[in-house]
């Protein structure tokens, strides 16, 4: 009996210290769930997710990562490398309406040029960091705002015939010079696109570049997820302005061409496209 009684007070003993062993383990492990719970709410930097995207700022690729409950950093690349657009410019030697340079042999020479093939090459690209500020936890609903740095020229402009071009820079050296001796206003000879007029250089080329600011501040919306919650993939549409300033168009030699008119054409347009368009669809994966 005595052994008995003593097996029971045993085993009662080892029931408590088990209770309250279990006891402890249980609020560990519900304090330590509540706390990275509380992590994966609030936590900073304990998720990063990569992504594709594609739209008019051309392709790109970006990580992503939590700094806030409510605020998410991406950073990446976008770029746009398209096949060249090509397209007739016509001269404007045939313009000149004066005498002593219609008789000018360089000029005449100019004048036998109808329309020179032009190439556009589109070669922008930026590195960017964008915070993406989620107002509304429950909803998809985003505002953006960034900093992209780096390419300054947005589109290229060449003749596809290389260094065929010696009538045209002739001709045009012919006006300057007359210029400077009778201080006349005669526009230059080159090829028209739109209000500008791009001469050609030493080399018998066009080569003129649009350029513009190298940061470039923006500011959007967005509608999805950069970081899927309880997924791995997510989808994301971003839209917004990218700020690069009024473009300019540049010669080869850093002179920027003056527009022949400042209240209709290209010019028009160019004087209030101080910002670029962007739409943009993303896909990304949680790595972890």
């Amino acid at each position: 009996m005595k052994q008995f009684k003593h097996i029971i007070s045993q085993f009662c003993r080892v029931a408590t210290v088990v209770a309250t062993i279990a006891l402890f383990a249980q609020t560990t492990v519900a304090q330590e769930n509540k706390k990275l719970k509380f992590q994966s709410e609030n936590g900073m930097l304990n998720h990063l997710a990569i992504g594709l995207q594609t739209g008019l700022g051309g392709p790109g690729i970006d990580v992503a990562m939590p700094v806030h409950r409510v605020v998410t950093l991406r950073a990446g690349f976008i770029g746009n490398a398209v096949g060249d657009i090509k397209f007739k410019a016509i001269n404007t030697a045939s313009q000149i309406t004066q005498s002593q340079l219609v008789e000018d042999d360089a000029v005449k020479r100019a004048k036998m040029v109808d329309k020179v093939e032009l190439a556009i090459k589109p070669r922008f690209w930026n590195a960017y960091i964008m915070a993406e500020a989620h107002p509304f936890p429950s909803t998809p609903f985003y505002f953006a705002a960034g900093l992209f740095a780096g390419s300054r020229t947005f589109l290229h402009f060449r003749n596809t015939n290389d260094g065929a071009l010696e009538s045209l820079y002739d001709a045009n050296q012919k006006v300057e010079d007359y210029n400077k001796t009778f201080n006349t206003n005669y526009p230059p000879v080159g090829l028209k696109f739109g209000d500008y007029v791009f001469t050609a250089d030493e080399n018998y080329n066009i080569d003129v570049k649009m350029k513009t600011w190298t940061v470039k501040p923006y500011l959007g919306i967005g509608f999805g997820q950069s970081m899927a919650r309880y997924h791995r993939l997510s989808v994301a549409l971003d839209a917004g302005l990218l700020f690069w300033g009024s473009p300019k168009f540049l010669l080869n030699n850093g002179t920027e061409i003056k527009s022949t008119s400042k209240e209709s054409g290209i010019t028009h347009f160019i004087s209030w496209f101080s910002a670029y368009p962007m739409l943009q669809l993303r896909l990304a994966y949680k790595i972890y």
